[in-house]
């Protein structure tokens, strides 16, 4: 065992609304971190993938008192439910309670309940603070860090699970119901108000799934704007959903069938005037809440690049509060010289050329079942021949995104 001495530094993430929970001598300093439980993407990100929640940290703790010396039987307390703990010497009667509570709770409880059953080789402290924080009521002012991070000291060892962290909302409202989605690219045909975006049928029951390009969604102003947020953000290897952890939240996975880069449009990027627009844009041709779209993805395909045939539909997005992606709208930000275009080889092998200011949307469901996955809508990003192409990505889901994303349940 370490004891916690009394101006050691210690780490200490709270959310923003429980900031007044700590005791005000415990503070020297406080910054920003930006600190998921889950990463979105690739988004898919898991994706319902990147949570990018301010939450405060606490560093530079101050306390009043002297340690004492540890004692030799105190060795490497705490290692049997995770890492070693720190004890800080005022409070060191309550951490070793909470120690031994946190022992009974795992052996009466967590081997022997079946609710247990998935999260058990999961049930561990991941950090040396969480039973001095856990005293400092942590893990009431700060669950969604403490209860996953924490679990043993929190006893929330079922947490660690994302279906039982993130149950599903058995009163949520759908933004697709069966027949809506011809609804909506019918309004969006009959519309004047849309007729500024220039929309063309590409392809349309019944002798295809709905598809509609629109050669005129964004101005130049706007297209690149969204280009130099790109650049702002950073540009990433793209990754698809890879196999499932422990926990039920998936890895990303970079693979040879998908070579481009990406950004995310989160902080300062999401608040950008001009994103903000684009968003409202596709959400009143939609009719669909932006929050139930992911962040913009920015999307860079330099010579060769390209990704092969696959679908935005994500099976186990099924079980998420998010639900499933119902839509893809794709967002052409500059001419290519050569290659880049769009292709959909089960939609009559159409492919749609990169324009500046151009736009495809399309389903990634049925209109009959707006949660069963339309295969006829599989697509590949062709390689780029010449020049480079950017793109901007929103998928939207058939519920709330952001909120659970911002959970870590997307």
């Amino acid at each position: 065992m370490k004891l916690f001495a009394p101006l050691l530094s210690s780490a200490l993430l709270v959310g923003t609304a429980h900031a007044g929970a700590i005791d005000t001598a415990t503070r020297n300093a406080v910054f920003k971190s930006n600190d998921a439980l889950d990463d979105v993407d690739t988004q898919t990100n898991d994706t319902c993938i990147t949570a990018d929640d301010d939450s405060e940290v606490i560093s530079e703790a101050s306390y009043s008192g002297v340690a004492a010396p540890a004692p030799k039987e105190y060795d490497e307390l705490g290692s049997d439910l995770g890492v070693e703990q720190s004890i800080d010497a005022i409070r060191a009667k309550e951490c070793l309670a909470t120690i031994e509570s946190a022992r009974k709770y795992v052996a009466n409880e967590v081997m022997v309940d079946e609710k247990y059953a998935k999260t058990r080789d999961l049930c561990k402290n991941q950090h040396k603070d969480c039973t001095f924080w856990s005293v400092l009521g942590e893990c009431e002012n700060n669950p969604g860090y403490m209860h996953v991070n924490c679990a043993p000291v929190c006893q929330s060892c079922e947490m660690l699970h994302i279906e039982t962290r993130c149950p599903l909302d058995p009163n949520a409202v759908d933004a697709m119901y069966p027949g809506d989605l011809s609804k909506m690219f019918e309004r969006i045909l009959s519309s004047p108000e849309y007729k500024q975006f220039e929309p063309v049928v590409v392809s349309r029951p019944p002798e295809g799934p709905w598809m509609m390009q629109f050669d005129n969604i964004l101005s130049e102003a706007e297209a690149q704007r969204l280009i130099e947020l790109g650049g702002e953000q950073g540009y990433e290897r793209s990754s698809d959903v890879g196999k499932q952890k422990k926990d039920g939240t998936h890895e990303n996975y970079v693979n040879g069938g998908r070579t481009s880069t990406n950004a995310w449009c989160v902080g300062d990027c999401y608040e950008d005037p001009i994103a903000q627009v684009v968003m409202g844009r596709i959400e009143n041709i939609t009719g669909i809440p932006e929050t139930n779209s992911e962040n913009l993805q920015l999307l860079r395909y330099e010579h060769d690049q390209f990704y092969q045939v696959h679908s935005d539909y994500i099976p186990y997005n099924l079980q998420r509060p998010c639900g499933v992606r119902i839509l893809t709208f794709y967002m052409y930000l500059n001419e290519v010289e050569e290659g880049g275009g769009t292709n959909f080889p089960h939609v009559n092998n159409v492919t749609v050329t990169p324009k500046r200011g151009r736009a495809v949307l399309w389903p990634s469901v049925h209109d009959k079942d707006p949660n069963k996955k339309d295969s006829r809508t599989d697509h590949q990003a062709l390689p780029v021949i010449k020049g480079v192409k950017y793109g901007a990505n929103a998928w939207i889901h058939q519920r709330d995104f952001k909120g659970p994303n911002s959970r870590g349940c997307a």
